[in-house]
């Protein structure tokens, strides 16, 4: 029995094991992905260090979680909706096993946020640290989650009125150019928060809501508009962009491909930045590393191929490696924030968020 064999039949014997996925059944439709497209193979490179450290991960998260449901030292929206997508990364489920009241406490949170701000944007109590970005994360968060629940349940019903809400916030938000920006304005767009609000539209829709065509279709032209010609990705398209990233390129790589661009020459080409540009390491030394490991990750996983086998053990390996004692990572903000994006990271291959699914 493989390690991800025991793995999973260890979390069914416990009552983890996640439901059926919206994100599969979304995507067998062929709604976004080519009917053509020819089958990814990929290599299962799950060992027992990374499983062993994706739990101490999620241990020291439980840990620092706050009294209100929320995560991290500051940027609370955010690190809160990363790290609850985190727990169902590995198999746990809202109210259910070891983690469930974690994730419970977390949407609450998330949802005690919604209802204090105007018209369902998504910002901490305190003040709006997280932004836009934040806002994303957060509906992420909310669609990942809501396909994980049962019909009946109360928290669902409040979690489906505060997604459609924040579904029109990132439709009113985009701009004219088809990003967005750090605040619910039409008035600015940046690589970045552009990708958070992308990948929270397609959680929502493979989720079941109804997301405007249109919305997602200038949000991904957007990030091909973006495309420099070394195949990075610009800051901005406003005032003349600024040079490419490998976070941000990593971002605008995965966004694409979970629309179903595997073959856009945009996609292609960022993929031959990123692993030019890692530098003998994960991320290379481009600055917020977790953030871009996450999505290249991803971008490789989706990929597939030589490219998943060349890139998921350097990233795996490197991270069992830094994990700190108690179970964390540090860099970046602080521990909560850097150990969420980690165990993500960790667990894309595990494949029950169905973000991660192509």
């Amino acid at each position: 029995m493989t390690p991800i064999d025991r793995r999973n039949f260890l979390l069914r014997s416990l009552g983890l094991a996640a439901l059926p996925l919206a994100g599969a059944a979304s995507r067998a439709l062929g709604e976004d992905k080519p009917a053509d497209a020819p089958p990814v193979e990929r290599k299962n490179l799950i060992n027992e260090a990374q499983l062993a450290a994706t739990r101490k991960g999620l241990d020291y998260l439980k840990k620092v979680q706050g009294k209100k449901g929320e995560f991290g030292q500051s940027v609370h929206v955010a690190t809160t909706s990363l790290a609850g997508c985190a727990f169902m990364a590995e198999g746990h489920q809202p109210g259910r096993g070891k983690h469930g009241e974690c994730l419970r406490k977390a949407i609450d949170y998330i949802l005690n946020c919604s209802k204090s701000s105007r018209k369902g944007y998504i910002m901490e109590l305190s003040g709006d640290q997280s932004r836009m970005h934040g806002h994303g994360f957060a509906t992420m968060f909310l669609g990942e989650a809501y396909g994980m629940m049962t019909a009946g349940d109360d928290t669902r019903q409040k979690m489906e009125s505060a997604i459609k809400k924040a579904i029109g916030i990132i439709a009113y938000s985009q701009t004219s150019l088809g990003g967005w920006g750090y605040v619910p304005e039409p008035t600015y767009d940046e690589g970045s928060v552009t990708v958070a609000e992308v990948m929270a539209l397609r959680s929502c829709r493979n989720a079941g809501f109804q997301v405007d065509k249109k919305v997602i279709e200038k949000g991904i032209g957007y990030l091909k508009k973006s495309a420099n010609a070394d195949g990075s990705f610009k800051y901005s398209l406003q005032g003349g962009g600024g040079g490419g990233t490998f976070p941000l390129t990593a971002g605008a790589v995965a966004s694409m491909q979970l629309f179903g661009e595997y073959e856009a020459k945009e996609v292609k080409k960022g993929l031959e930045f990123l692993k030019k540009n890692r530098q003998g390491q994960a991320g290379g030394n481009w600055g917020h590393k977790y953030y871009g490991n996450l999505y290249a990750t991803m971008a490789a996983y989706f990929a597939g191929g030589q490219t998943w086998e060349d890139w998921f053990p350097m990233v795996r390996d490197e991270y069992v490696k830094s994990q700190q004692s108690d179970g964390s990572w540090q860099g970046e903000y602080d521990g909560a924030y850097c150990t969420a994006f980690a165990v993500l990271t960790l667990a894309i291959p595990y494949q029950y968020l169905p973000i991660f699914q192509s």
